[in-house]
């Protein structure tokens, strides 16, 4: 598939938090990532929309956020959609299950979100023109406290479970915390050029790159989703979305 055209602005800021979402995710998520990590931090934040509407761009101007988008109509992902039957089954499986999660009713749909999982970082990587500290997190999250710097002592924190996650990747910003990003961006554009869309591409491709570089484990009160209280960011991973704990504390920042 031919990626399509980025609107964007570039970020001047030395320390930005950058998440991404689709117009959807926008009205569930963002509205509450949006007003909670204006109130409870002084960090700058960039976000990233696939298909927004005109509602949700004028929202983030009104609300003087950083912001690029681009318009990614689901036909664009009907011929990786198609070579998903000749995927490996630990592939399907992957796919399958997130399918279940989320209610995809077509093969199609899962694709059109893993290339929103993807893209992310490729267009984090065009909107930064030097090496710049920065936090890149999921949207479905609340942030509730100031986000500390971290040592720049090495290139990169990241959490590692059974993969390493794409969910919290907190650049230092070395020139090879840059590099990093430009390599796992190629990377990305590589596989989505040839339609080789799949769940979980985004972590396979991270098991391959982070161990390239220095890299240490991201703190977890960056990436909570135990929803601890001292925990700087609480993160809403899978079911966890439908814990009465996290709608409580997304309300707080729904106006």
């Amino acid at each position: 598939m031919i990626i399509p055209r980025l609107n964007a602005e570039s970020t001047k800021h030395d320390f930005f938090v950058y998440a991404a979402c689709d117009e959807t995710y926008f009205d569930e998520f963002a509205v509450s990532f949006i007003n909670s990590a204006r109130q409870n931090t002084a960090n700058s934040l960039h976000l990233h929309l696939f298909n927004p509407r005109k509602d949700q761009i004028q929202y983030c101007k009104d609300k003087d956020i950083s912001m690029s988008y681009e318009h990614a109509p689901l036909d664009l992902f009907h011929k990786a959609a198609d070579k998903w039957v000749h995927l490996d089954e630990e592939r399907k499986r992957h796919t399958l299950e997130a399918m279940v999660k989320s209610g995809d009713k077509h093969i199609v749909e899962r694709i059109q979100k893993t290339y929103y999982a993807c893209a992310r970082f490729i267009r984090l990587n065009e909107i930064i023109t030097s090496p710049k500290r920065l936090f890149a997190i999921d949207v479905d999250a609340v942030v509730r406290n100031d986000i500390p710097a971290l040592e720049p002592s090495c290139d990169l924190y990241i959490h590692r479970n059974r993969q390493f996650l794409a969910g919290g990747i907190y650049l230092t910003g070395t020139i090879t915390s840059q590099k990093f990003l430009r390599e796992y961006a190629t990377c990305l554009i590589d596989s989505i050029s040839k339609d080789d869309l799949y769940w979980t591409l985004d972590q396979d491709i991270l098991d391959k790159l982070v161990p390239k570089y220095i890299y240490n484990e991201l703190p977890r009160s960056l990436i909570d989703w135990e929803m601890k209280n001292d925990s700087c960011i609480w993160t809403a991973k899978g079911k966890r979305k439908e814990l009465n704990i996290f709608k409580q504390e997304q309300q707080k920042y729904r106006n």
